[in-house]
C-alpha cells in the first residue's frame, strides 16, 4: 500500500489544528432513462428455453428498450410491428408466448393499448426497494420452461 499523506488544517476561529486524510466522495448519480438491471440466472434460463424463438425474443428485446419505471410496458402492438418490421398478429402470438410463460404480466387497458409488466425475476427499473417489496409478492419462480 502507499505512503498515507496526512494534512493540518487550521480552524482560524478556536486556532485548533486538526489532523486527517484526503477523502474522496463521488458525486451521488441518479439514473432515470436508459438503464435497467437484469438477472443473469433468469437470463441463462431464457436462453435455454426451447419454445423461444427468434420473434418472440425480437419482441422481447424491444419492450425491454422501451421499458418503463417499476417495469411498465405499455406500447401499441402496431408500434412495435412498425419498428420490428413483423406483421402485428405475429407481435401479439409473441405477447401471448411471453404472458403465458409470465415474463410478462398482464396490466390494465390504457384505451385500445394492452399494458404489461416485465416479471422482477428477469429484470428491474426503478426503485430498489420496490424491487424487494415486488419480487416477496412472488411465492414461486413464476417461469415454467419447457
Amino acid at each position: 500500500m502507499g505512503k498515507l499523506t496526512r494534512f493540518r488544517t487550521i480552524d482560524m476561529e478556536t486556532g485548533e489544528i486538526i489532523e486527517g486524510v484526503p477523502v474522496y466522495i463521488a458525486p451521488k448519480i441518479k439514473l432515470r432513462e436508459g438503464w435497467f438491471m437484469g438477472f443473469q440466472d433468469a437470463f441463462e434460463i431464457l436462453a435455454k428455453d426451447q419454445e423461444l424463438q427468434g420473434e418472440n425474443y425480437k419482441v422481447l428485446l424491444y419492450l425491454l428498450s422501451k421499458l418503463g419505471f417499476e417495469n411498465y410496458i405499455a406500447i401499441p402492438q402496431k408500434q412495435i410491428a412498425d419498428a420490428l418490421n413483423m406483421k402485428k398478429q405475429n407481435v401479439s402470438r409473441a405477447l401471448k408466448v411471453l404472458v403465458d410463460k409470465q415474463i410478462l404480466l398482464e396490466g390494465p387497458k390504457l384505451g385500445r393499448t394492452h399494458t404489461y409488466r416485465l416479471s422482477s425475476t428477469f429484470g428491474w427499473k426503478g426503485r430498489v426497494k420496490n424491487l424487494a417489496q415486488d419480487r416477496n409478492t412472488v411465492i414461486s419462480f413464476p417461469y415454467d420452461a419447457k
